[in-house]
Formats: structure tokens, sequence, C-alpha cells
């Protein structure tokens, strides 16, 4: 090839792989930050649905006889079960307003809430105690250093707890009845969503306890007045089955806008204020109340004078004498808000679903719009080396595989981040070699680091396992990243990693990784935003060293999944160090590793008749020519309808199948193939550009035997091919 053609299509390559980066990337940011805005709307819906419901549950748990302490205990867990890993305590001031008593201690140790039961509150008395003498919230955010906590620090600490968040519970006066708070076991700055659960537990707390106590003072009054208090504000009525006629209170008159006249209508005209599509409801309510079960609940719609139409749910009782219903007495409250929040929150789940579905088709999209083109030129290169190239062509034809390298491991990143961000990334458990592995990666960034003349130094303290348990690829990706930014960001000086054991336990090992460089350095004021995707130091970074800001954002993703963390320790001019440790199973020694990859395509040891199913020119010609010179006959079908005819004439040994294709797609071909097999199982192995994790599942349940994503590895192929060499068998019955 002449080095002028060779120099242009060098050129050609780093432009398209330049510009499918830029759109790919801007696509990627528009469809998150609506996601995000989505996700952000939908939990606050959520979060104050979660509130309103269990407000809910509490007068429910009031009307139905619940003690103080049994409501107390369901609301403490109930704030625990939303704000996981806190401990919830509610304390209630005597009636002298000197001391804390025990109210509720949720999760928290019985033997801590007997020690602080008869806490006597002060201006510096812990979080509770000064919360109650203040009527005020008190945050301390590390129990460890506060002076609020000097008195008991001791005791406190003994039962793992480093943070409270203490809220006085106040009544409808707004005089403290006790306080709520919320312990955590490692020093925390509350967030303004736990601030609102902690204001929201003080307040359904001063709710409880403040009806609760009404209703025992008002215990001798009428039981309509009893039943009342245990629903909540609301409206009061009455049936008289006698007279047919419909009594209600004040409130009640008010919820239905009946405000003149006399509170008092005919079933009839109570029946006419029901919301049509809601009246067999409401009679099906009062239909199933029997003498032993005399309670029944029901939410349904009224129609008021003027048009409008509210959302109620009536708590009632039948009264019997014999078997014969008398009297029927209840409430009801208003509850159109509610119903109206958890239809925001169920738009709002909508909008998110559709959001993610619209960044998951984006991804799929761009994902094969790339590979099928990578798939070609990848492919292309292979078969140019295998062909013979002088040393100038090499290193263009090098240029070109570089670029495409680049290319698809961008596109990989942006999946890899989109299958973390919404839970789809499963990590591995396979036994691998550590040293092994880590000495791979490092030989993989030798070749960068002698370019520049940087030294390049790996450390492995005594004490590591030979073979370990985990996820190999994973932790390579995380490695290769790391050491790859350290020689990229380094001009001068080294570059080390360091690998060491710094924990053990049964059958496990803690195992640290250090990768230090002597580079540029991180500012403070940007070490945590590098860890954002698309975020670099500056723009300046961009610039001059390139990169998407994809890196790290996966990097500290995929070590969370591992369960370990990285950090980052910098100074700008005096370089940087990362840190990361993950527990590993000690597992036996490792099996052989695999036979590694080979610059000229190997011969395959039996010869195959291969259908390849492909409507692209370009990969039906590198597929058929790869193929070819690993020894095996092959046959072209441009489309799914094309492919079901020729099996039914030629005996293949396999077939390449592609899944996205004009008249007949590969997986109508392959059900097609597989309803007329007679006894005889024909391999069909997926070929496709599609590489998303359900698209593989896809393939295997339309009835293919394997999947290879591309673009195609020519190693991957031959192992494949080899592996089904002569496995066309008798199908199971």
């Amino acid at each position: 090839m002449p080095a002028d053609m060779n120099q242009v299509l060098s050129q050609l390559t780093l432009v398209v792989a330049v510009l499918c980066a830029s759109v790919a990337a801007f696509g990627w940011r528009q469809t998150r930050r609506r996601l995000a805005k989505s996700l952000r709307q939908q939990e606050e819906l959520e979060k104050s649905s979660r509130v309103l419901e269990e407000e809910r549950q509490v007068l429910e748990l009031i009307a139905r006889g619940a003690s103080l302490k049994q409501v107390l205990d369901a609301l403490t867990h109930a704030i625990e079960h939303m704000s996981p890993g806190c401990l919830c305590s509610v304390l209630l001031l005597d009636e002298d307003g000197r001391t804390l008593l025990e109210g509720s201690g949720g999760s928290l140790p019985q033997d801590y809430i007997r020690g602080v039961h008869g806490l006597e509150i002060g201006p510096e008395v812990g979080a509770c105690g000064s919360a109650a003498y203040h009527n005020e919230m008190v945050i301390v955010e590390n129990i460890t250093t506060d002076p609020k906590f000097a008195a008991a620090r001791g005791f406190v600490l003994s039962y793992g707890l480093r943070a409270c968040w203490s809220m006085p519970i106040r009544d409808s006066k707004k005089n403290v009845l006790g306080t709520f708070a919320m312990y955590h076991r490692f020093p925390a700055k509350p967030r303004e969503l736990e601030l609102r659960l902690v204001r929201a537990g003080a307040h359904l707390a001063g709710n409880a306890i403040e009806r609760l106590r009404t209703e025992q003072s008002l215990r001798e009054n009428a039981e309509r007045i009893a039943l009342a208090e245990k629903v909540a504000s609301f409206g009061i009525w009455e049936v008289d089955n006698a007279s047919s006629t419909l009594k209600f209170s004040d409130g009640f008159a008010a919820m239905m806008g009946l405000t003149d006249g006399p509170r008092r209508v005919t079933m009839e005209q109570w029946r006419a204020m029901i919301h049509p599509d809601h009246l067999a409801a409401c009679n099906a309510a009062f239909d199933s109340a029997t003498p032993s079960q005399q309670m029944f609940q029901v939410e349904f719609r009224v129609v008021r004078p003027d048009g409008s139409i509210r959302w109620h749910r009536g708590h009632g009782r039948v009264e019997f004498v014999g078997y014969v219903a008398v009297r029927v007495t209840g409430a009801s409250m208003d509850i159109t808000d509610e119903k109206e929040m958890l239809l925001r929150l169920e738009q709002a789940r909508a909008t998110a679903e559709a959001a993610m579905h619209a960044k998951g088709a984006f991804l799929a999209n761009m994902s094969h719009e790339i590979r099928t083109p990578m798939n070609g030129i990848i492919g292309t290169i292979g078969l140019l080396v295998d062909s013979g190239v002088t040393e100038e062509q090499r290193e263009y034809v090098n240029t070109i595989r570089s670029c495409g390298d680049a290319l698809l491991q961008l596109v990989n990143d942006i999946l890899d981040l989109s299958k973390i961000e919404v839970g789809k990334l499963t990590l591995e458990r396979a036994p691998f070699q550590l040293e092994a592995l880590v000495k791979d990666t490092v030989s993989v960034v030798s070749p960068m680091a002698l370019s520049r003349n940087l030294e390049l130094r790996l450390l492995f303290e005594e004490g590591l396992p030979d073979t370990v348990l985990g996820d190999p690829q994973r932790l390579r990706q995380v490695l290769l990243n790391l050491l790859s930014n350290a020689v990229k960001f380094t001009e001068h000086g080294s570059v080390t990693i360091g690998i060491g054991v710094v924990g053990t336990g049964q059958d496990l090992v803690d195992v640290q990784f250090t990768v230090k460089d002597t580079g540029i350095g991180i500012s403070p004021q940007v070490q945590q935003a590098i860890f954002e995707p698309f975020t670099q130091a500056d723009s300046s970074t961009t610039r001059r060293y390139g990169g998407t800001g994809l890196g790290l954002a996966i990097c500290r993703r995929l070590i969370t999944l591992m369960g370990g963390s990285l950090d980052l320790t910098s100074e700008p001019g005096r370089g940087s160090t990362f840190v990361f440790t993950v527990s590993f199973p000690v597992v036996a020694r490792a099996a052989a590793p695999a036979r590694p990859a080979q610059d000229r395509i190997t011969i395959s040891r039996k010869r195959l008749q291969i259908l390849l199913v492909e409507d692209n020119v370009v990969n039906q010609k590198v597929a058929m020519r790869l193929l070819e010179r690993m020894g095996h006959r092959i046959d072209i079908a441009p489309d799914g309808q094309q492919a079901v005819a020729a099996v039914q004439v030629v005996h293949y040994d396999l077939v390449l199948m592609d899944c996205q294709m004009p008249v007949m797609d590969g997986y109508a071909a392959t059900a097609a193939i597989r309803s007329l097999e007679c006894g005889k199982h024909l391999p069909i192995v997926a070929m496709t550009a599609h590489a998303m994790p359900e698209d593989r599942r896809r393939c295997l349940e339309a009835g293919m035997d394997e999947y290879l994503a591309k673009p195609i590895s020519a190693d991957k192929l031959y192992d494949l091919l080899e592996n089904f060499s002569g496995r066309r068998t008798v199908a199971a019955s």
C-alpha cells in the first residue's frame, strides 16, 4: 500500500473516532441529566408519600386502640426503615419537665435505653437533653469531639454510636413533650432528606402523644367522640337505619361543602353525593359488616354541591341488635392531597422509567452503530497484518488499531457506567492468580512508560496468596486504568504499584493496592469531582492529555461493587496516590491461563462448512476472509429468510447469525431453523453488534447456542469454532 494512502487512511480513522466519541459523550450527558432530574423528583415524591403513609398507619394504630408504646415503636421502626443505617429513639418529658423517660428505643440496645432513662435535661446534656432544654433541634455530627457529650461520652461510644440528631417533640401549642433522635454509627453530617425525616418523626410522635393523651382524658365521653379521636381530624357521621337519615358534624359539613342548612340529609340525598363509580363499593363495605366483625373501611369519591370532586376515607362501625343493623357510626377524612401525591409519584415513576428506556435504547443503538463499522475496521486490520506488511505499513496499521481500540474502549466504558448505574452489572467469581494478573497488567503499560523514560516499579509484599476468588477482568480493568492515568500524567520520575496483605480472616484475605506517581498531581478542590463521569481536573487536561473522564468514575463504582473504596491523596506538582482494599476468598491454585493471543491467524484443526448470515457487505468480506484463512468453507446469506432456505439444502456444521437484518432478523431465523430440526441440532452462534447484557440473554432465549459481540476477536472466534467442531448432535427428546 503506498505511504500517502496509508497516511490518509490513518487520518480519516482518527477523525471518525473523534466524531463518534463526541456524539456519544454529548448524547450520554443529555440523557443522564434528564434521568437524574427525574430520579430526584421521584425520590422526593416517594419519601413524602411514605411519610404520609406512616402518618396514616400511626392514626390507624391509634384507631385500633394501640398503646402509646406500640405507636412509638412502630414510628421509630418506620423511620429506621426509611433511612437505612440509622437508629431512632423517643424520650418523653416527665410531668415536672425536668427528666426524659423511655418512650421507644427503636433498634437501639435495651441497655442503652435503660441507661438514658431518667436523663435530666440541660443546656449541654447530650443531643436529647439539650434539644428538650432549648426546644430546638440539636445536631451532633461527631460524639467523640462534641462537648455536649463530655459527661457521658464513654457510655455512648461503648455502644458504637458516633453521631446524633435530636428534634424536640412538641404539642399543638409548641410545648415540649420529649425528643425524637436519630443515631448513626459513624460521624456524619445530615442531609436535607434525613433532617426532614427527623422532623417528620418528631411531628408524628407529637401528634401521637397528644392524641393518645387527649383520648385518655376523654375516655369517659361518648363512643362517637372516642372513635373520632382514633381516626384523626375529620368529620363525624351517623346513619339511623330506622329513619334512613344521615346526621353529621360541622367538620363533615365543611368537608362536603355543606356550609348552610341542617346537619342532616336523607340517605337518598347522601347516595346522590357519592360518585357513581364508587357507590357500589360503599354499599359493599357496609354490607360486609357482621355482628362479629363490626368495623369497616372504604375509600371513595364524593361530588360536592359546587361540582368539585374529593377523595374520602371512611371508618365506620355497624351496631347490631341481634342480627339486625340498626345504626352506623363513623368518621371520614379528606385524602385528596394524598391521592394526588400518589398520582404525581406514579407519573414521576413513569417519567423515570421512560427516561431509563430512552437511555437504554440510545446506548444500544449507539453501541450497534459504532460496533458494526468497527468490526469491519478491526477485522480488516487483522487480515492486513496476516497478509504481511512492511515496517512502515505496520506503523500505520498499529495507529489505526490503536484508534479503533480507543473508540471501542469508550463504547465499553459508557456501557459499563450505564450498567453500574441501573444495577445490571454483576461481578464474576472465578479463581485467578493475583501476582500473575498484576504482572500482566503492568506489562500492558510498560511500553508507554518506557517511551516516556519513566521508571515503572512493581512491589509485592510477603504473605500474598497465590490464588484468590474474584472477578479478574474487572480488577484488571481498575488497575489498568489507574496505571495508565499515572503514566499519562507523569512526565518525569516513576510510577509504582504496590500490593500487600492488610488483614486476614477465615478463608479471606484483605489485599491493598497502591498506585503512586510523581506526576502533575491534583488540587484538593477537584479531587472529588474527578470521580464523577465526564469530569477531569480542568479543561486544559482534556486538551493536553485527552480522555473522556469516565475511567475513574467506573473504577470507583467497580471497587464499591467489590466491597472496597477508592481513596486519593494528591498535591499539585507532587504526584498522586490511589489506594483501595478488596477482600478475596483464598482458594486452591487456579488452572493454567488460556492460550495467549497470536499475531497471525491460527489454522483450525478441522475444516467446517459454515453458513455466515450477515447483511453488511464489509462485515461479510471480513468474516469470510478470516474464516477462510482458518481453513473453513463459507457460504453467505444476506438475511434470515435466505439462511432458512440454505440450511434445508446444505448440511452445515455451524451457523454464524447476525441479529439485525432486513426481510427476517436473526431471532426469527433461528426460531424457523429450530422448527425444521428433526433429531439433529445445528449449532447457531450469534455474531452481532448488540452488546448489552440483555442482548446475550435474548439470543440464548431465541435458541442460539453461543454469543459473540462485534468487533469479533480472531482468537475468540477460533476458540469458539474449535469448541463446536464435531458437535452437531442429536437433539434432546
